[in-house]
């Protein structure tokens, strides 16, 4: 009962899983639902209400599983974007090759890696010193799996990961899979496409604007567009709204809302009425 003895101590933990015995209690408490019990009905009834609080507490709780090299992955490479994908097609193996994890969202996670750390992370994958490191909480659903069979596997809810080469954390991503972390290298934000309502014909360009958004840029954690609409006075941008943001990064459209604020258009000296504009984070 060490696992539960961890829990009722400090149910805020990241809760390790790092042997069978741990699993196979997890698992029991999920299956548990206290109806087998027979006997006194007033026993019975405590029994049930006794499994129940354990698997909320268990379902509610964040579990750690480091995931050997053997047990995982990686899967396409995007050169453009600097991004690894984890080869969500194969299950992640973990706990001396028993324990299954079918965590939702694996086929959708993505780690920063240059070309270099791409070849650097397989030579370490085949040395055996790189490991997926996983936090994550049960779906609550029963687990599969027996003791007799040594094998067990398990859903959940990924919290975040962790890519382990030795003791050093080379790249992480979030609970959506997404990157997180410095950039592998410089961002910056490019204007892919300038607009105005009034004169659709018009070639217009923001001035003077490069250097703000590429700061803008220095911070953000995913790439994506931005799709932003503003006024235009005298030839100038006034009140710029973000209507779309495929980064889903607040401070950086904050941000990104004052750089083109007051910007002069070029192509549209004395122009009025309204505009877009679509930019990329790359």
């Amino acid at each position: 009962m060490l696992l539960i003895a961890l829990l009722l101590a400090a149910p805020s933990e990241v809760l390790p899983l790092r042997e069978e015995a741990q699993v196979r209690e997890l698992c029991s408490v999920l299956r548990d639902t206290g109806e087998s019990f027979e006997g006194d009905p007033a026993e019975a009834a405590a029994a049930r209400r006794t499994a129940q609080l354990k698997r909320e507490q268990s379902i509610q709780a964040s579990y750690s599983v480091e995931v050997p090299s053997k047990g995982f992955a990686f899967g396409r490479f995007r050169p453009g974007e600097n991004l690894l994908e984890l080869d969500g097609d194969r299950p992640l193996r973990a706990v001396n090759n028993e324990l299954s994890l079918d965590l939702d969202g694996t086929d959708e996670v993505a780690f920063r890696a240059r070309p270099e750390q791409v070849s650097q992370w397989s030579r370490a994958q085949k040395a055996g010193t790189i490991k997926l490191v996983v936090v994550f909480r049960p779906t609550g659903e029963r687990c599969a799996g027996s003791s007799a069979a040594r094998a067990w596997r398990l859903s959940g809810h990924a919290i975040s990961w962790q890519i382990v080469d030795g003791d050093k954390v080379v790249a992480a991503a979030d609970d959506a899979g997404e990157p997180v972390g410095p950039p592998s290298g410089p961002r910056s934000i490019l204007v892919e496409k300038v607009s105005l309502e009034e004169a659709e014909e018009a070639k217009v360009s923001f001035a003077g604007v490069k250097s703000a958004l590429d700061k803008c840029a220095a911070g953000a954690r995913r790439l994506g567009t931005l799709v932003v609409t503003f006024a235009v006075q005298g030839g100038r941008v006034r009140d710029p709204q973000v209507i779309l943001d495929a980064l889903r990064d607040e401070a950086v459209s904050v941000c990104v809302a004052r750089a083109l604020s007051g910007a002069l258009l070029t192509g549209a000296a004395g122009m009025g009425g309204r505009g877009t504009a679509t930019l990329a984070l790359q």
